[in-house]
């Protein structure tokens, strides 16, 4: 994958969030219920992890090794974790979660944060022979192919209760609920996908250029696929008015 290609792709998926997260909040001032008020929370946390991470790429030329500075990498880590809380708390919004199941995902967000604090990167990826190359001098209390692992495990635990809520929630609906429900499961599986092969990554010894092009554009699916589940534009809903209408008559 090419710089030019990166950055058009990580300027894409920011885009789609960044329009999600503003139709969430457009729905939030006309709803001002607390359903639409978490989304547009989770919405809009994620889709600003996403444009940052695209200016930093603008600026950070990772093929000539260099690396974002710790701000922003932690930035970027607490507002992922954030925003996976705040779908949760959205999907509480319909599946009430036992306190002590909340109090574990909240539990879990607050540590993850404080590890991205203290642990420092050690690995990197060359980006000119895609291989994984250690970073001299770097000394974390755990080792951080461990704690990447355990937060990757979280990631998969979180996006894989939502995937799987909301396929339930699909098969329980008809018209355009379902495809709502469906498009918004699958979009969260695909985080699963991508986040369950990215040990692959850290843990190979060659080169692992296919596999991160193939992530790559998978990982852009879910930005369209969580837009139309959450927020579908006026030609899907007409689409599922006039099957209705046609079925009814």
């Amino acid at each position: 994958m090419t710089r030019t290609t990166q950055l058009l792709t990580s300027y894409l998926q920011a885009f789609i969030f960044a329009a999600l997260g503003i139709r969430c909040f457009m729905s939030w001032q006309r709803e001002r219920d607390r359903r639409s008020g978490h989304l547009a929370l989770a919405s809009g946390t994620y889709g600003m992890q996403s444009l940052i991470g695209a200016i930093t790429t603008t600026f950070i030329d990772q093929t000539k090794q260099e690396q974002s500075p710790r701000w922003e990498s932690i930035l970027v880590s607490i507002l992922l974790l954030v925003s996976v809380y705040l779908f949760l708390l959205f999907l509480s919004d319909f599946i009430p979660f036992p306190k002590i199941v909340h109090g574990l995902f909240i539990l879990a967000t607050l540590g993850a944060i404080v590890f991205s604090f203290i642990e420092r990167p050690d690995l990197r990826l060359n980006f000119n022979t895609f291989k994984i190359e250690k970073i001299p001098g770097v000394h974390n209390p755990v080792d951080y192919t461990t704690y990447v692992n355990g937060l990757l495990v979280y990631l998969i635990i979180a996006f894989g209760t939502l995937a799987v809520s909301f396929f339930v929630y699909g098969s329980r609906s008809r018209g355009l609920p379902r495809f709502r429900m469906i498009s918004i499961g699958s979009g969260f599986a695909l985080f699963c996908v991508v986040l369950g092969l990215l040990p692959r990554i850290l843990t190979s010894g060659g080169s692992v250029k296919n596999l991160l092009n193939v992530l790559t554009y998978v990982a852009l699916l879910v930005g369209p696929l969580l837009f139309v589940g959450f927020s579908p534009p006026k030609f899907i809903r007409s689409r599922f008015t006039e099957s209705e209408t046609q079925i009814a008559t």
